[in-house]
């Protein structure tokens, strides 16, 4: 730039005249304009600097506001994380790959009862505390660390202060950017309270358990107590039947059965409800009719019905399946139930048991029951009382019908049992419906019988008179048996306990044994063990009934298991039992 100045400088001095400006000028205006474009980059790019510099401090201005802000944010979090981490009850603690603690909790300090300094950079087994014992879970943390996957519930025993505690982990890996595991994550929880809570409701159950025992064995020796002078009452009773006596004689004859079945009732009500309750009851599912149950019904209940000037009807609905499989004996039990009560409490009108089907699929199919009277009808205020167990509408000493109050809560339970629900719709003076719903498998037709094998088996024990032993401790019991058995032709033989049926049988054959259970000097199942043992030299087999008063679940069970061939449960029939002797007598 110098040297264009110098150069201008000479021309000027060389100018004498017009003619050397004229010569010069158009040189000289070249240099002018060579200075001026020379000053003008060096302006613009002083001008350039300056502006770069503002751009620049502008930046550094705002990267130094955006990194403080950023700063303040991670301090804020940290300052969050650090709070809850600390405040957290639970033990929270995180390693690295040589299962050192890195980080640990407020609370995690505190259980350890060692200084943090002291934990961090350590393992467990570096720790050494006198008054803990840890389990060792290093299995769990090593499957977190090497497979990378969770672990959860780790359970562990320890004692601390003399005191036994319980701890609860949760294990996972942590992870960096590149899905590289760098460390574990633990979070702990004293469970002690749960153990304790747990140990209590164990012992709780124990005696819930005994209780029930001792429960069902005060029913099941009820149910013996009662039922033996009942089968003396019923006994005697159908025995005195069948006797010549006048119309007012049958008349009390009639009210001392009736009283009897009544009291038999209630006795199975509360044993059912005992079984029910105690998860204890079985159901026999098997394909039946489904109308034929309720056609038993109206057989049974008809009677009752027109005794009291009532009406029974049946309605069976349209779609009804032929053939269902379940347990006849349950879903006739509900609806006997609600048809007797229908009839205790309707005094002028009729009953309706309608079946309807509603609703069918490849597998079940769903029914409903309804029994609609025209009785007084329930207030609504009353009806939460109707299902409970020994609750009563009328608990007043006026009141007119009698019941444990059983029946509809029984009625509940066994419709529960087959998936179904049970209700009523009710209005004072107008009468009530009581229904329930079950659900039932699809069944099948039984296949019929060859021509040869559809007649009625003849009566094997008609033209055969049967060598009974009946071994029996009551006198009232050995008399009605004795007697029943020689009215229809069999000799009989007394054995007081079974003892004396032992040492009858080593002495004389018998055709059948009908076989009590609780009886002094040897039981039931010992005597049936000690002639099953004597059989064995023997080429026969001689059929043992049980007949006993023992009627709780399990007991026909346990008689089988015995070696017996049946089970019979006082009071009994006459008719029953010779249907079973004809069924297992050769």
């Amino acid at each position: 730039m110098s040297n264009l100045f110098d150069d201008l400088s000479d021309k000027i001095k060389r100018v004498k005249s017009f003619d050397d400006f004229e010569k010069l000028k158009s040189s000289m205006l070249d240099d002018v304009n060579k200075l001026k474009q020379s000053d003008a980059v060096k302006d613009f790019q002083l001008k350039k600097s300056l502006k770069d510099k503002n751009i620049i401090n502008s930046l550094l201005v705002k990267t130094s506001s955006d990194l403080h802000k950023v700063i303040k944010e991670s301090r804020l979090r940290a300052d969050e994380l650090d709070i809850l981490l600390n405040t957290i009850p639970a033990f929270v603690f995180f390693k690295d790959t040589a299962y050192r603690y890195v980080l640990v909790n407020k609370s995690f300090v505190n259980f350890i009862d060692l200084p943090e300094s002291e934990i961090i950079g350590k393992t467990l087994q570096n720790l050494t505390f006198s008054h803990l014992l840890l389990n060792s879970y290093s299995k769990h943390e090593k499957r977190v660390m090497e497979e990378g996957v969770e672990e959860y519930n780790i359970t562990e025993k320890l004692e601390k202060n003399n005191q036994t505690l319980w701890l609860n982990t949760n294990l996972a890996p942590v992870k960096n950017s590149q899905n590289e595991i760098i460390g574990l994550v633990g979070i702990s929880w004293d469970i002690t309270s749960n153990k304790i809570y747990e140990e209590e409701l164990k012992k709780a159950k124990i005696l819930a358990e005994e209780g029930t025992k001792t429960k069902s064995q005060f029913l099941a020796n009820m149910s013996h107590e009662i039922r033996t002078p009942l089968n003396g009452i019923l006994g005697m009773a159908q025995i005195l039947n069948e006797t010549r006596l006048t119309k007012k004689q049958k008349d009390i004859v009639n009210i001392l059965s009736t009283s009897g079945e009544n009291l038999l009732v209630l006795i199975n009500d509360i044993l059912d409800f005992s079984k029910i309750e105690a998860g204890k009851i079985n159901f026999i599912n098997k394909d039946f009719r489904l109308d034929k149950p309720i056609r038993e019904i109206y057989d049974i209940l008809s009677r009752r019905a027109e005794e009291k000037g009532l009406l029974l009807y049946i309605d069976l609905g349209k779609n009804l399946p032929a053939y269902v499989n379940g347990d006849e004996f349950r879903f006739k039990q509900v609806v006997l139930n609600l048809v007797n009560n229908a009839i205790k409490f309707t005094e002028k009108g009729n009953i309706r048991i309608s079946l309807e089907n509603l609703g069918s699929n490849k597998e079940r199919h769903t029914i409903k029951v309804s029994v609609k009277d025209t009785g007084v009808g329930i207030p609504e205020e009353k009806k939460n009382k109707l299902f409970q167990s020994f609750s009563q509408l009328d608990s007043s000493s006026t009141k007119r019908h009698e019941g444990t109050g059983l029946g509809l809560a029984i009625s509940k339970l066994l419709v529960q049992i087959m998936k179904g629900e049970i209700g009523v719709d009710s209005e004072p003076g107008k009468g009530s419906t009581f229904w329930f719903t079950a659900s039932f498998k699809k069944g099948k037709a039984p296949q019929k019988l060859p021509k040869d094998d559809a007649a009625p088996q003849s009566n094997k024990l008609k033209d055969k008179m049967l060598n009974v032993l009946v071994v029996e401790d009551n006198l009232i019991n050995q008399k009605i048996s004795s007697f029943s058995l020689k009215k229809a032709g069999m000799k009989v033989t007394i054995a007081n306990n079974g003892l004396e049926a032992v040492q009858m049988f080593k002495k004389q054959s018998f055709d059948v044994i009908l076989m009590d259970i609780q009886m002094p000097v040897m039981d039931g199942y010992e005597a049936t063990g000690q002639i099953r043992k004597l059989e064995e030299s023997l080429t026969t087999h001689v059929p043992i009934i049980a007949l006993t008063a023992n009627a709780m679940q399990g007991d026909a069970e346990k008689c089988l298991a015995a070696g017996m061939d049946n089970y019979l449960s006082k009071p009994f029939k006459i008719d029953k039992l010779i249907s079973i002797l004809n069924q297992i007598v050769t």
